[in-house]
């Protein structure tokens, strides 16, 4: 509104003085205006283009080349391509013909059910009118059926243990030697009424399958049985006292692993003040793992702010790898710890960018492509050794040379408060961490497997909203951390926990590992 009544208060062409210092002067002046009104307006249209994308669009960012060819901006796309593919030795198909995008069908044929399931028999006879033979007046025989078949479900069951610890006293005659009585069955929660059958089902309904409390209180009430979301909760603190000494030693293995993928998500937490009244604060869950050819250690942990102290705790007496984002809360960590950035989060800000600087953005995010064809060109299964460094010195070294010289014009003439100019800014202020790569076989382009582990807290938290307490946040880290880690290791995480629950009160502390979920083996094992 501001700016529509500064140029409404403009003098009209006949108004406008002759004097030319006074004119270059107010040239200036509206120079200034405009290029400020462009600015606002480029940022008001990326927003209103991301809203609507977010609103109708796809949320993969997943971009084709080839859409460039429906814009008249196809010439220039396709000679960044080209001159990109000679450094790269990249072979580039012809600009002409365009390859038909291929719908995934999933097939639909008939399901095989697995032998373990109960196969229930219904045996459907033939009507009584039917078996009678026409001609003999006898009675049909059975020579086959035609089968079929169906998957049922019947709802779960609750079960009442009972039990029983057998009392024996003495014999006649010797009744000072008292009675005996067998031990009590360990368990981590010894007082509560929920067995580890049914504590594994809810850590798995919560903190897999995402249901809160509160909705897993009206299943249990739709079963017949009352059992409170205040119960759950605090056998799920309890019970993650003793877990958390698992999943203490999954962050070790983390730590030891040398190389460490890492990030943070918010979470609200309630508070509770000195008058007693309720609030909400914003509280953190930071998560750390291993690349995925490294095994399956992942773990999370709950603090209730983002101060950079969070992470001197997470790496104190770390000396190694580490791709994070941003964040200035990484400066604080020493010298002894190799920091590398995401080229994924440098090609999300050129994809926000599409819409208001489609040329520079495709051209940028067609360099990005590139370099992780080149990365797909190795096999993922070899040892990080002298062929992929090779490969990195002699191809991807002029790629990022090249890419950084096309970042540094276009830094010359994009609003820095743009879209296109923020994007150019963030690989720029990063580059030193971007290219850190090359130097290292080791190191990853993007930080995909801890945004991997992190997105189901972002699916979780739009079903339970909020931590209860900075207690229960920390137990919440604690089952996340074996879930996240069963998911990657590929055990089903009920059968875990129901196993686990019952063994590690007795297990010896110094075989713990054994319990881990990469290591793990069910008991009848």
């Amino acid at each position: 509104m501001s700016m529509a009544l500064q140029i409404n208060a403009l003098p009209r062409i006949e108004e406008l003085p002759d004097d030319p210092v006074v004119l270059r002067g107010m040239l200036e002046q509206v120079i200034k205006l405009l290029l400020s009104a462009n600015g606002k307006i480029e940022d008001l249209q990326e927003q209103v283009a991301r809203l609507v994308r977010n609103i109708y669009g796809r949320s993969s960012e997943k971009w084709d080349p080839n859409q460039a060819l429906m814009d008249e901006l196809l010439a220039n796309v396709l000679e960044q391509r080209a001159a990109l593919a000679k450094v790269a030795e990249v072979p580039v198909a012809a600009p002409v013909k365009v390859d038909a995008h291929e719908r995934k069908v999933t097939p639909h044929g008939r399901s095989i059910f697995p032998e373990h399931f109960t196969h229930e028999e219904i045996v459907i006879p033939v009507p009584e009118a039917e078996r009678i033979c026409p001609i003999t007046g006898q009675e049909r025989p059975v020579i086959g059926y035609e089968i079929s078949k169906k998957l049922n479900y019947r709802k779960s069951e609750l079960i009442v243990k009972v039990y029983k610890r057998e009392k024996r006293g003495s014999v006649a005659g010797a009744e000072e030697v008292g009675v005996v009585t067998a031990p009590v069955v360990e368990c981590v929660v010894p007082k509560s009424i929920m067995d580890n059958g049914l504590l594994a089902h809810v850590i798995v309904s919560k903190f897999v399958d995402h249901l809160p409390l509160y909705r897993q209180e009206k299943i249990f009430g739709r079963q017949g049985f009352a059992l409170s979301r205040r119960t759950m909760g605090d056998t799920l603190v309890a019970a993650s006292e003793p877990l958390s000494h698992l999943a203490d030693l999954i962050q070790a293995k983390v730590l030891a692993n040398g190389l460490v993928h890492h990030d943070d998500t918010p979470v609200d937490m309630m508070t509770e003040g000195m008058n007693h009244t309720s609030g909400i604060k914003e509280g953190r869950l930071w998560v750390g793992t291993v690349p995925p050819r490294d095994g399956p250690w992942t773990s999370f942990r709950f603090s209730t702010s983002r101060q950079a102290r969070h992470i001197e705790d997470w790496f104190r007496d770390y000396h190694g790898d580490l791709m994070s984002d941003d964040y200035a809360g990484y400066g604080c960590l020493p010298a002894e710890i190799t920091q590398c950035r995401c080229w994924a989060h440098v090609r999300r800000k050129f994809f926000d960018a599409l819409d208001s600087s489609p040329a520079e953005a495709a051209e940028m995010m067609e360099r990005i492509r590139l370099l992780y064809k080149l990365e797909h060109s190795v096999d993922a299964d070899v040892t990080f050794d002298a062929d992929r460094l090779k490969m990195r010195q002699e191809l991807a070294k002029p790629q990022l040379d090249a890419t950084r010289e096309r970042l540094e014009a276009f830094a010359l003439k994009a609003l820095p408060k743009g879209p296109i100019g923020k994007a150019v800014n963030y690989a720029l202020s990063n580059w030193p961490y971007l290219s850190r790569y090359v130097e290292n076989p080791r190191l990853p382009l993007d930080n995909n497997p801890a945004e991997q582990a992190i997105r189901p807290v972002a699916l979780g938290r739009r079903n339970w909203l909020f931590m209860g307490s900075e207690r229960g946040g920390k137990a919440a880290a604690v089952y996340m951390t074996l879930v996240a880690t069963c998911k990657r290791a590929q055990v089903n995480p009920f059968d875990y926990f129901e196993d686990v629950l019952g063994r590690i009160m007795s297990h010896s502390t110094h075989h713990l590992d054994e319990l881990l979920p990469g290591n793990w083996k069910p008991l009848s094992a």
